[in-house]
């Protein structure tokens, strides 16, 4: 990466957005492993359809986090950082993928709320790698 005629706070900004994206991507692997792990030990413990519920809860994990990403990338582009706009934003996707999640665990009581499980573990596993990648950023400065 050249880095001639940037400024320093430029530097910084592609520095961050590089980990993010490094940051991104580990948590999306990480979700895949837990995600066939959850499906096998839960078919073999519960039934099929819990390991299914579970990992449609990871995807609709991924699915939210996708829509995130791509929300601020057009933000960013169009240079329209209107807070209001991003705050509607963000309520309307987290209105959708609760709704399907709620839906989801209702179509399929009781098993149905391991939809939720899986959103709550992706979660916390995106929130421990960007921490994680926050921490060792701290370290270094």
């Amino acid at each position: 990466m050249s880095t001639q005629g940037l400024s320093d706070k430029e530097i910084d900004y592609r520095m961050a957005l590089r980990s993010a994206a490094r940051n991104y991507n580990k948590s999306l692997l990480l979700s895949a492993i837990i995600a066939v792990v959850g499906l096998v030990v839960l078919s073999l413990t519960v039934s099929l359809d819990a390991g299914i519920l579970f990992c449609v809860g990871l995807g609709l994990g991924v699915l939210n986090s996708q829509l995130v990403q791509r929300s601020l990338v057009r933000a960013v582009t169009e240079g329209r950082a209107d807070r209001k706009a991003i705050s509607f934003g963000v309520l309307r996707r987290l209105s959708l993928i609760t709704a399907l999640a709620v839906g989801i665990a209702l179509l399929y009581r009781p098993d149905g709320l391991l939809v939720f499980v899986g959103l709550m573990i992706f979660q916390m596993l995106s929130l421990a790698t960007v921490l994680g990648g926050l921490a060792r950023q701290i370290r270094r400065t």
